[in-house]
Formats: structure tokens, C-alpha cells, sequence
């Protein structure tokens, strides 16, 4: 003889069934809810470098820059810092030395006035010297093909030729790291 009715059987049927199917689309929800939330994002490598040149445009060439400076030319020379990645750059380290005498790498805050030799309405700030080695120094590149304007000054007075070389080079920790924007 059995102890439940049929009623109760059915309405215990009923509420086993809806408690299967709330848990069943709870489960769905949240594989749908996590599904949506991942992406896949398109993985790209890049390539990071920079050089010294004197041209207005590529191909600039590899080795560093070689300026002359001669007893009757004049005590400065103007060139570009030209990134050559894919990658922006948020400094480079520069290298810069003699044959004889001395000279100074130096950047101008806002643009240089090339005739003049001045840094209108900004501050002259020295990259390198020759004999100190190599330096490092904050000029962001944010794109492929994107300068920074430089100048080398001849600093030492009685030297009547002399040759600056100018070396530019970047390693990975000078290259700006990727983000993420957007989802």
C-alpha cells in the first residue's frame, strides 16, 4: 500500500522538473554570459630601431651619422632622429664621439630656428656629450617614419676639423608597451 497519493507524486514531479530546468538555464546563462565576454584578438609582432640622418627621407641607411665640421663652415649641424620600427618609442640611447676636440648632441623643446641657431620660446637641452658614452634620453618617436630634429655643436674652440659621429640605438625597454583599447 503506498503512502503518497498520486498528487503528491505529481506535484513533486513538477517542482523536481522546475528545479531542473531553473538550474539547466542558469548553467546556460552563464556559459552564454562568459562566451560573450572572451574575444579573440589578432596577435601582430613588431620591429623597434632608430637612426641618425641627415636626409628628408628613407631610406636613411644603418651606420651612425658623420658630420664634418670644417675651420671656415659654421659651429653646428642640424639632423633628424628618424624611428625606423613599427613600434613607437618613447626614448633612445645616443652615442656620440671626435676625431678631435669636443661637441655636444643637443634637442630643442619646441623647433629649432636653423638660420638663427636659436630654440624659440623653448630651452636647449644636451643629449650627450663626446667622451661620456653612451646616454640615454627621452625623444618620443610614437610612429613608423616619425623625427625629432637634433643639433651637434662643435664646443671645443682651437680644433679646425673635426668629425662628430653620432650613434642612435634602441633596446626593448625604450619601445612603448602595448595596450589594450576598447573591448
Amino acid at each position: 500500500m503506498s503512502v503518497h497519493s498520486p498528487s503528491i507524486r505529481a506535484g513533486a514531479a513538477v517542482a523536481v522538473t522546475a528545479l531542473l530546468l531553473c538550474t539547466s538555464l542558469a548553467t546556460a546563462d552563464a556559459a552564454g554570459t562568459a562566451q560573450a565576454a572572451s574575444a579573440t584578438r589578432a596577435v601582430s609582432s613588431g620591429s623597434w630601431g632608430a637612426v641618425a640622418t641627415t636626409r628628408g627621407a628613407a631610406p636613411y641607411g644603418t651606420a651612425p651619422l658623420a658630420l664634418t665640421f670644417t675651420a671656415l663652415g659654421t659651429d653646428r649641424q642640424y639632423f633628424s632622429v628618424v624611428n625606423t620600427g613599427t613600434l613607437p618609442l618613447i626614448r633612445e640611447t645616443f652615442t656620440a664621439t671626435t676625431t678631435t676636440g669636443s661637441a655636444a648632441i643637443e634637442a630643442c623643446s619646441t623647433t629649432w630656428n636653423e638660420s638663427t641657431g636659436s630654440c624659440p620660446s623653448g630651452t636647449i637641452t644636451t643629449v650627450t656629450t663626446t667622451g661620456v658614452g653612451p646616454t640615454s634620453f627621452a625623444a618620443p618617436l610614437p610612429t613608423a617614419g616619425s623625427a625629432v630634429r637634433l643639433r651637434a655643436r662643435r664646443t671645443s674652440l682651437l680644433q679646425l676639423n673635426l668629425t662628430v659621429t653620432v650613434g642612435v640605438s634602441v633596446d626593448r625597454t625604450q619601445v612603448r608597451m602595448a595596450s589594450t583599447t576598447g573591448s
